[in-house]
């Protein structure tokens, strides 16, 4: 094959180019790249995602029947507390006992079945203490540890709130650390190489295991240390009094957290400034993982992805132009970005709450949004078809959205033809998986005699986004080749160039595996063999 070329770079536009649909006669069609305000194109780790069983929007609301299904998704997120995994106190155990006897594992081992049957795969977080939403806990006791850990000395602490005790671990004692570390070495050994598990959410520390603990500051009047003495007591700069986990507890659960799952993805909520400075760049796990960690925010539609800590001008990291903020804005745009829909504030217009949603999506380059959180989800009514498109966008842009172009020309070379292939990602964000771009020559008869592979990686495919300068729909990324297939030999008629991408995402040993289909692009005139036509040629 002669030399090909790549370009990468943002466009404002796409054109519309010559793409060939059926196999056996001239095209004289043009593709038709679909609208942003058409069905959604349902491929892993992108969209709107099944979060915690809520089931996708709008078709888990009976009241939303006047809009379409979704339709689909492959990704479901599920979070299991820390007491239904390990109900047995292990100092009751022998030291030989098997992990089957040492915890129960039953509940993720039924939800990736059950998903997987879906074709879905899943999202994993594992918590240790969830403020809420049990308004009356069995025994008015809420409780995430297992119950054996209240029998640890200095492992939790209780404090009564509204009539129920509310049992918080004490962060930084070594036994609940230790008991911790455990599980997630546990979990890592039955999981971590499963392919059904796509991503294991930081675990550990705060409340739901989102990295804070805001509810003691507000709820209990407990607040975390004062700023002016935060470095000397947690080793690192706190200014919101929401943290109370010291760095060298950060640099044990986030190393055990990485050694557990070092060949998954693996996602945190960004609330802790030194969390996310080990997670991102500091451990010395991190040279045994495979996959850059992604971010997790919780808010979407009132506060932006990024913390406050990294983003508000009074922000002393901000103030002292720590490195750690680059760092992470970066990662934005290298690796998966999930969100979480929030609760309304009543000072908030609806139309300003999907309108933010919306903005932060492509300004951050989100990857997945989840199907729970919005206001409407649990609307009786049916929802303003204003604010449908607008929540609905937010989704439909959310991760990537390839399209592909060609045009064939005359080589200089007897018996072969070439042709100029562009690919486009619409979307907010590139893909974070291995997918491999495959061109295909089939023949009159439909029948591939020959396949190309591409040099073009669509994990690079990624550009700056403004939605303040360039409005509501993602800036394009482009990237371009110039391919050629030999046809010295070949028989008359009309033969179509197609392009398939490929599925190529694997855990090294993987104990299970899952294949998908060839990617679905936004655009019609895909096959049975899961390509799309590109261009058609004669030879005469």
């Amino acid at each position: 094959m002669r030399g090909r070329w790549l370009i990468l770079a943002p466009i404002l536009a796409v054109a519309t180019a010559m793409v060939g649909t059926v196999a056996h006669e001239p095209v004289s069609d043009h593709p038709v790249f679909r609208e942003m305000s058409g069905p959604d194109v349902v491929n892993p780790m992108r969209g709107q995602f099944d979060n915690i069983t809520t089931g996708l929007f709008p078709q888990a609301n009976v009241s939303q029947q006047h809009y379409p299904d979704w339709p689909g998704t492959k990704d479901a997120a599920i979070r299991v507390n820390w007491r239904s995994l390990q109900p047995v106190d292990p100092r009751t155990l022998p030291p030989e006992a098997p992990e089957s006897e040492r915890y129960d594992f039953s509940e993720i081992d039924a939800a990736l079945a059950a998903y997987g049957a879906q074709g879905m795969r899943v999202g994993l977080r594992v918590s240790a203490y969830d403020s809420c939403c049990e308004t009356s806990p069995e025994g008015n006791v809420n409780i995430g540890a297992p119950d054996w850990l209240t029998t640890v000395p200095g492992a939790t602490t209780s404090y009564e709130y509204d009539g129920i005790r509310q049992v918080i671990p004490s962060w930084n004692d070594n036994n609940y650390v230790g008991n911790f570390e455990a599980l997630l070495a546990a979990l890592g050994r039955r999981y971590d190489r499963d392919e059904r598990l796509s991503i294991f959410e930081m675990s550990g520390y705060g409340d739901f295991s989102e990295n804070h603990v805001a509810f003691m500051r507000d709820q209990l009047g407990l607040p975390g240390p004062e700023e002016e003495s935060s470095e000397a007591e947690l080793g690192y700069y706190s200014q919101y009094r929401d943290q109370y986990i010291t760095k060298d507890t950060v640099v044990r659960l986030v190393d055990a957290n990485l050694r557990a799952f070092a060949n998954t993805q693996i996602v945190t909520a960004t609330g802790n400034p030194e969390i996310v400075k080990q997670l991102l760049r500091d451990s010395a796990e991190l040279a045994g993982t495979v996959k850059p960690v992604g971010l997790r925010a919780d808010c979407l539609g009132v506060f932006s992805p990024v913390p406050t800590w990294a983003d508000n001008r009074y922000s002393k990291y901000v103030e002292r132009a720590d490195p750690i903020i680059d760092v992470l804005r970066e990662r934005y745009s290298t690796a998966p970005v999930l969100t979480e829909w929030c609760q309304k504030p009543d000072d908030m217009t609806s139309s300003e709450y999907y309108e933010r949603g919306l903005a932060d999506v492509i300004d951050n380059h989100v990857s997945m949004t989840a199907s729970s959180g919005f206001p409407d989800q649990f609307n009786g009514d049916t929802m303003d078809r204003r604010l449908y498109s607008l929540w609905s966008q937010a989704n439909v842009v959310a991760g990537y959205r390839y399209v592909a172009d060609a045009t064939a020309h005359t080589s200089d070379q007897a018996g072969t033809v070439s042709g100029t292939v562009r690919w486009t990602n619409k979307g907010s964000g590139s893909t974070h998986e291995n997918w491999t771009i495959e061109y295909r020559l089939l023949d009159p008869n439909g029948a591939v005699v020959q396949t190309v592979p591409s040099v073009i990686d669509l994990r690079s495919m990624s550009s700056p986004q403004s939605t303040a300068d360039n409005g509501t729909v993602p800036t394009p990324t482009t990237a371009q080749e110039t391919i050629e297939f030999d046809t010295s030999g070949l028989s008359s008629g009309f033969y179509t160039v197609s392009a398939a991408v490929v599925w190529n995402e694997h855990k090294a040993g993987a104990t299970t595996t899952v294949d998908y289909e060839p990617m679905n692009l936004a655009q019609n005139g895909r096959g049975r063999d899961g390509s799309y036509g590109l261009v058609t040629f004669q030879i005469p």
